[in-house]
């Protein structure tokens, strides 16, 4: 089965990561449409399913977000809250936590209230076509961490991914019929999620939305909050209040 041009790499590792862990039928934000599927529809009816779609991926965060906080009591990290290793994850997804609402309020400078209106391809659009969901992987990986695990926060991750490529996939659909050649020659040139900053450009001057950064910052705020959560968490499990039931790398 081809690939939509310009990014066959992370299409086929996704593929390939779905089918070996078996996911992908239990994600409901994770159909992914074929590349030609209803390139009949209009604009208009691009967007009212993409707006469903991020219905789904909320929902999905939702429901699978609450099923985590349940399992996340009874987990911990095999290595000692003391320990130099332990310390050190979390101070790793605390830097992750930390850029990555940075990073959101940077790409808001940028995007404004331009979302969907036009072809943002300065400062951080430049390199990445997603950086606002590179930073939200880069957030959760760095809640995950906060546990002291290294393989938590991986997964953790690579769940938000499965469930963000698909969201990807549809607004792709949307800007390829909105902005036509421009957009297949921004996808041959940008990456899709990994950013390649030798392709860096921005204006000397960005007009952005306050409003705009403000909502960016009250949304991102709360990743902060996986801190005291956290440390909730190693307390109950240190005072024998809550029985840890499996130790993570």
């Amino acid at each position: 089965m081809s690939k939509p041009a310009g990014i066959p790499y992370e299409n086929s590792l996704f593929d390939a990561i779905m089918k070996v862990v078996g996911m992908t039928g239990l994600l409901p934000g994770c159909y992914r449409r074929q590349p030609g599927e209803d390139d009949d529809h209009s604009i208009d009816e691009i967007w009212r399913h993409l707006s469903k779609v991020q219905v789904r991926r909320r929902n999905t965060l939702t429901v699978y977000g609450i099923v985590l906080a349940c399992i996340l009591p009874f987990l911990a990290s095999t290595w000692t809250d003391s320990s130099l290793m332990h310390q050190g994850v979390e101070w790793a997804g605390l830097a992750l936590i930390v850029i990555a609402i940075l990073g959101r309020c940077w790409c808001m400078l940028y995007l404004g209230g331009h979302k969907g209106a036009d072809l943002i391809d300065q400062g951080p659009y430049s390199i990445s076509r997603n950086p606002l969901y590179l930073f939200s992987m880069m957030a959760v990986a760095g809640i995950g961490a906060q546990s002291g695990s290294i393989l938590l926060g991986l997964v953790l991750a690579l769940f938000v991914y499965a469930v963000f490529n698909n969201v990807i996939d549809e607004e792709e659909r949307l800007l390829r019929k909105v902005f036509g050649p421009h957009y297949a020659e921004y996808c041959a040139r940008v990456p899709r999620l990994l950013p390649r900053f030798s392709l860096w450009k921005s204006d000397d001057q960005v007009m952005f939305s306050v409003s705009g950064l403000w909502n960016t910052i009250r949304d991102a705020a709360p990743y902060l909050l996986a801190l005291p959560l956290f440390e909730l968490i190693e307390w109950g499990q240190s005072a024998g209040w809550l029985p840890v039931l499996l130790r993570l790398y």
